[in-house]
């Protein structure tokens, strides 16, 4: 994700990347790699058409069950008029409320009232530090579990954000020559 948002809009404010976002929400609530999975940019489904284009954010998956295998969706607001558009199509964060147990919007600190949230979403702040916590939690909803596209989808992202490419091939020329006989 290459866009950015200002802190503080005035000279000398920070400048923060929805991926630097998505950083510190990892490192700070879903630290444990043992416990989490974080994915990032996860394409909804396998296929091409239409549902398969829709991507969330990011999304954790907790990995043990005694803590109930809990399912968290990120979606990343860099400015305020990203967000109002967001609440004007309800509907597109309907895919991540299906497969998560939490639904969170990431904003820079202070960028929206909390009047403006809707009931069924929480806040994550980012500082412009980098630093992040949770001003309104998401309240729990008991989800069915992920359908087996949803599943292969994050079974794709992980391996696209965990693969080393292959290394290209030493590529040799050989010479032949002509013998007359």
């Amino acid at each position: 994700m290459a866009f950015r948002a200002t802190i503080g809009g005035m000279p000398g404010a920070t400048e923060l990347s929805a991926d630097a976002m998505l950083n510190a929400v990892e490192a700070e609530l879903h630290l444990r790699k043992s416990e989490w999975v974080f994915l990032r940019e996860l394409r909804v489904g396998t296929g091409r058409h239409k549902a398969a284009l829709q991507r969330l954010d990011a999304f954790a998956l907790n990995c043990f069950p005694h803590l109930g295998m809990k399912r968290i969706c990120y979606e990343v607001k860099l400015s305020r008029a990203d967000f109002l558009c967001e609440m004007r199509q309800p509907l597109k964060r309907r895919i991540g409320m299906r497969f998560s147990n939490e639904f969170y919007f990431v904003t820079p600190a202070g960028l929206l009232p909390l009047t403006d949230l809707p009931v069924e979403c929480g806040l994550v702040e980012i500082a412009p530090g980098g630093g992040c916590r949770i001003t309104v939690p998401a309240p729990w909803r008991d989800t069915p579990g992920p359908t087996w596209q949803f599943a292969a989808a994050m079974l794709r992202n992980q391996r696209r954000a965990t693969s080393v490419p292959a290394p290209n091939p030493q590529q040799q020329r050989f010479e032949f020559s002509a013998t007359a006989g």
